[in-house]
């Protein structure tokens, strides 16, 4: 019960002890006239026009009460705001990206900044898992250390190769200077000897031909086999040098001061954390530039036809609702892509510049984003909820007294919540929110209805 009929029920109880008072008055007053009998029964007559009394107020209560908790809007002309809300998410419109090092092997985040932190430059913001590019340093370094003294030992024995060519050669030289002294000795022996002398001298100069060439022929392969040598040191070097700097590069360092924040992570669609492995070359920090803003957001494909660069933007904080900025849109996608990773509807990116600043406004906070499609002028508009479909037109409740009247009406361009009425309403109407024929689960009142009456659905 109500506390409008409460308070009725306290009335009557108060009127009926008030009137049976009366009555015992008027009693003693009726039976000293001269009416008739049956009129001298004060009760009888008072409780007669009680009844008709009572009826009267449950009807009145009935027909006035039936009605009384139907919500009504009250039409009005006025500026109509065509538009499409989208949630988004505020970022700066420049800023430093800091990404996942390209390196061989697995990358496994292991340390991070908090976000929201200030950083210097040169401030630790990352860490990567070492395990892998460390054994990998080893490796490197290890081979580095058996070619240097693969290397020592080749020179060793190239060394020793060439002090026994040298001291060959030298042998070969005091050959072939002994058998010229021999062949001038002599000059005057038989011709024979001199003959043998001559063949020797040669042998000797041959001997000695062929020691200077060996001699220059090692020097060559030495040399070929010390420049192969060096270069696979140098190539292991490089090796080594490779593995300390991507071991160097597991730990991201802030390039410039600002504020960090986290980058999505595209595998997991959520925000970088601990424990993540990214792919070389993949955002993971972003040190936001905080005096330019702008929020990202996606619209459906439906509407995005509609969205224009340049149109004005109303700018909600979800964590400030008090707090609303202008903006303007500055960028819209070309290509859309899947809603997520189990819808099949598409969106458009759609970046919106924000054009006041202010302190409150910070990466990652989400925000409502009423992108004006259109303005039109001095018309009449009610919430969407006050339209209702019936045998294929559209239809209002107007107030009417204590109940409503159906109309027909002609609609016009809609917004998230409103609709435009272009005819069957006049300005100061006042149209029924939910249908006034229905109880409040939804079952009818009167059976005369046959027609199912529904509530449209609420925004575009």
């Amino acid at each position: 019960m109500d506390e409008s009929k409460k308070t009725l029920k306290n009335y009557l109880q108060t009127a009926l002890e008030l009137l049976n008072k009366y009555l015992d008055k008027l009693d003693a007053k009726l039976k000293k006239s001269k009416l008739p009998d049956f009129l001298k029964n004060g009760r009888l007559v008072a409780s007669g026009a009680l009844v008709i009394f009572l009826i009267l107020i449950f009807f009145v209560s009935s027909v006035s009460g039936g009605n009384s908790n139907v919500p009504v809007y009250k039409v009005k002309k006025d500026n109509f705001l065509v538009s499409v809300t989208e949630s988004g998410e505020i970022q700066a419109k420049n800023a430093t990206s800091i990404s996942a090092p390209r390196i061989r092997g697995q990358l496994k985040i292991v340390n991070l900044v908090a976000e929201g932190t200030y950083v210097k430059p040169g401030d630790i913001v990352a860490q990567f898992d070492p395990s892998e590019a460390l054994t990998n340093l080893k490796d490197a370094q290890s081979k580095l250390d058996v070619g240097i003294s693969d290397k020592k030992k080749l020179i060793a024995t190239q060394q020793a190769d060439l002090t026994g060519m040298e001291s060959a050669l030298k042998t070969a030289e005091l050959q072939f200077e002994l058998s010229k002294l021999s062949l001038e000795q002599i000059k005057f022996e038989a011709d024979i000897k001199q003959r043998e002398a001559k063949l020797n001298h040669q042998k000797n100069e041959l001997m000695l031909k062929k020691a200077k060439q060996d001699l220059e022929s090692k020097k060559i392969v030495q040399q070929s086999e010390l420049d192969k040598m060096n270069i696979e040191i140098e190539q292991k070097k490089a090796d080594r040098d490779k593995a300390q700097k991507d071991l160097d590069q597991l730990t991201l360092k802030a390039p410039k001061e600002g504020l960090v924040v986290y980058e999505n992570n595209w595998s997991t669609g959520r925000k970088f954390a601990i424990g993540d492995t990214p792919w070389g070359g993949q955002p993971v920090i972003s040190l936001p530039d905080l005096s330019a803003m702008e929020s990202k957001t996606f619209v459906n494909e439906v509407d995005v036809s509609k969205v224009k660069k340049g149109q004005e933007v109303l700018i909600t904080l979800d964590a400030f609702q008090d707090s609303t900025f202008k903006g303007k849109i500055s960028s819209i996608a070309a290509l859309g892509k899947n809603k997520s990773k189990d819808s099949q509807i598409k969106v458009f990116e759609v970046l919106v510049q924000i054009l006041s600043k202010s302190d409150i406004l910070k990466p990652g906070m989400t925000t409502s984003n009423k992108l004006i499609i259109n303005q039109v002028s001095n018309v009449l508009y009610v919430p969407q909820e006050a339209v209702f479909e019936k045998d294929g037109k559209k239809i209002v409740f107007i107030k009417s007294g204590a109940g409503f009247d159906e109309e027909e009406v002609e609609v016009g361009e809609k917004s998230d919540n409103f609709v435009v009425i272009k005819k069957g309403l006049e300005s100061g109407d006042e149209v029924a929110l939910r249908d006034p024929n229905l109880k409040i689960d939804g079952t009818e009142i009167s059976s005369d209805n046959s027609n199912s009456v529904s509530l449209p659905a609420g925004g575009n």
